[in-house]
């Protein structure tokens, strides 16, 4: 209930309650004093009556008696007068009376209306000193008995004079309470609900709002004082805070800007760098593909292969750090089709059967063969890095690939019996160059990005993966993918690649002449016929026929590019020829580029198996395919 309120119920309920026990006792009052003079009157009024009545009833003179009712008759308030002789015979003035008690006697009784006096008429009336007995009767009995009527009208009237008047003092003093009420008590409210209003005011943030100080009382103003400076403290503090939240959001800016800036120098240095490295691993691994041709006797080939494995170690180094910054770059789209599980899973089991024979381990697949909805390459890719990372950290036991249906979909799962992941490791295990056994240099393999691959791969392909492990008995990784289609095409098969010779002609475009001879020597040796350029000057001057398939470096001397050979090789022989970009280039804008030209594109150092099934590919896609081995 509110202040103001309260306090008309505290100042008008006392004046109600006053008022109306004051109109109770005075009404009542009036009224008893009202009663005792009509029974004054009307008992003066009939026995005056009976005394002067004597004479008539004696005598038979009716009109006497006529004379002195109609005299009674006149009093005020007088409804009627009577004289009842025993006989019942009357004689009666005023209003007609329907019935009288059967018993007449110096007394009164009252209806609806009236109050009716009787006396009776006797010789040698008594006096109020002498009644006489029994009701003012002789022994004889009276002579006749007198009647007379008083109007209560006149009471019912004044109880509504009565009460009207008691409410208009009422009324009166209710308005005199109120104008009390609101002149001397609410002025001491006043203050208070000033405050109360201010408060809400700062309650909604209005810091600063300020009450005015009007209040009489000491404590009232000392209130509205501390109201008003705790209103002053917070509109400093929110001030205050505002300004320390706008610096530190400054700070936050100016560090978010120093780490994009340290993010795009970290790119840029590793694209950078990985080119310029990228270059002679290039031209090694290709020159290493060459000799293997050449090679005579176990102890070279021996040397030969571990040179290719250290390579490959190499490249797979780079290739990790291309995968990320490509992920990062959003320039890797997933291809949806029908893939043989069964047979991607024994395909990777027979890549790490050596390695799993070499450190004492088993290695098992236990797969249904069905067909699934995914991207072959990438879930391939995400597959061989589980893989790989399980057969780092197992030295004991064995690993398990598998496949079971789960939930409408099929749950592949890498098992391992290796040493775990310790429960506090496992929230990071997935970040980039996080390892969680970093402290032991003989457990450590790689960049600690295969795993950071893996998340983003499988958010791509919007594979849910999961992880559990068991600190010291192992670890399981497991990746949900949706079933193919019942009747999925066999077209998502794909097609092997042509392991002899091929044919064809290829013009080859690099500044580089190592990259140009091992690659030229390379391609001869698989059964091309190979053209070998160093710009687009001499492009200008090859000589016909055109091509098949151009090998083209991205990255050229003087400010040429891949691209721009790709239009000339178009403008020379008025057709589009099958151009491959190679390139060591990684930076993000580079690979959107690339990709955004729709050219097939392999990034340096490249494996020679990858370029020769994409060479293999493009040549059966032209209209006159070559004969393959």
């Amino acid at each position: 209930m509110k202040i103001r309120t309260r306090a008309f119920m505290l100042g008008l309920l006392p004046t109600l309650l006053v008022a109306a026990v004051l109109t109770a006792f005075h009404v009542n009052s009036r009224l008893n004093d009202l009663e005792t003079t009509m029974t004054q009157q009307g008992t003066a009024m009939a026995r005056h009556l009976a005394a002067a009545a004597e004479y008539g009833v004696l005598s038979g003179n009716t009109a006497a008696l006529e004379s002195l009712l109609d005299q009674a008759l006149g009093e005020a308030g007088t409804k009627s007068t009577l004289v009842v002789w025993p006989n019942q015979t009357r004689l009666a003035r005023g209003e007609p009376v329907d019935t009288l008690p059967s018993s007449l006697g110096l007394g009164q009784w009252q209806d609806e209306t009236r109050i009716w006096f009787t006396a009776p008429v006797a010789l040698n009336q008594p006096t109020e000193a002498d009644p006489f007995i029994d009701g003012g009767q002789s022994e004889a009995g009276p002579l006749a008995w007198v009647v007379v009527s008083i109007d209560l009208h006149q009471k019912q009237s004044l109880v509504r004079q009565l009460l009207l008047a008691s409410l208009g003092i009422t009324l009166l003093g209710l308005i005199l309470a109120i104008l009390l009420i609101d002149k001397l008590a609410l002025s001491g409210v006043q203050p208070l609900l000033d405050i109360i209003a201010a408060v809400k005011r700062i309650s909604s943030g209005g810091f600063g709002s300020q009450v005015d100080v009007t209040a009489h009382s000491p404590e009232l103003r000392e209130l509205q004082m501390m109201v008003n400076q705790m209103s002053e403290s917070l509109r400093s503090y929110r001030q205050d805070m505002e300004a320390r939240v706008r610096l530190v959001t400054t700070k936050l800016e100016h560090k978010k800007i120093e780490a994009e800036q340290a993010s795009l120098a970290k790119s840029r240095f590793l694209a950078a760098a990985s080119h310029d490295l990228r270059q002679p691993m290039h031209a090694i691994s290709l020159y290493v593909e060459s000799l293997k041709s050449q090679m005579h006797g176990d102890a070279a080939k021996d040397v030969l292969n571990k040179i290719e494995r250290s390579i490959n170690s190499t490249v797979g180094l780079f290739n990790v750090i291309l995968d990320v910054t490509k992920l990062d770059a959003g320039v890797v789209q997933p291809y949806l089709a029908p893939v043989r599980i069964r047979k991607l899973l024994l395909h990777l089991a027979d890549e790490f059967a050596a390695e799993a024979d070499m450190k004492g381990l088993s290695l098992r697949v236990r797969a249904p063969d069905v067909w699934i909805e995914s991207d072959g390459l990438l879930l391939e890719r995400i597959l061989r890095n589980l893989l790989s990372n399980a057969m780092c950290h197992t030295t004991r036991g064995g690993i398990l690939i598998s496949a079971r249906p789960c939930q409408g979909q099929l749950r592949l799962q890498i098992w391992d019996t290796g040493s775990g992941i310790p429960l506090e490791h496992q929230s990071r295990i997935f970040e980039e160059f996080y390892q969680a056994d970093t402290q032991n240099a003989q457990t450590r393999h790689g960049l600690g990005l295969g795993l950071a691959i893996v998340r983003r791969l499988a958010r791509l392909l919007d594979h849910p993966l999961q992880l559990h492990s068991n600190f010291g008995q192992g670890t399981v990784f497991s990746l949900d993918v949706p079933l193919a289609a019942k009747g999925a095409a066999q077209a998502g098969e794909p097609l092997e690649p042509c392991n002899g010779r091929l044919a064809g002609r290829v013009l080859v475009v690099d500044d580089d002449p190592d990259i140009l001879g091992a690659l030229g020597n390379l391609l001869r040796q698989w059964g091309l016929e190979v053209r070998l350029i160093q710009n687009l000057h001499q492009l200008a001057n090859e000589p016909d026929p055109a091509p098949d398939i151009a090998l083209v470096d991205y990255q050229l001397l003087n400010g040429e590019s891949g691209l721009m050979v790709a239009e000339e090789m178009h403008r020379r022989w008025g057709r589009r020829i099958p151009v491959i970009l190679i390139t060591g280039d990684t930076r993000t804008e580079t690979i959107q580029l690339l990709r955004e030209t729709g050219y097939p594109t392999l990034y340096k150092p490249v494996h020679a198996e990858q370029l020769r099934a994409l060479l293999s590919r493009l040549l059966q896609d032209l209209p006159a395919p070559p004969n393959c081995g």
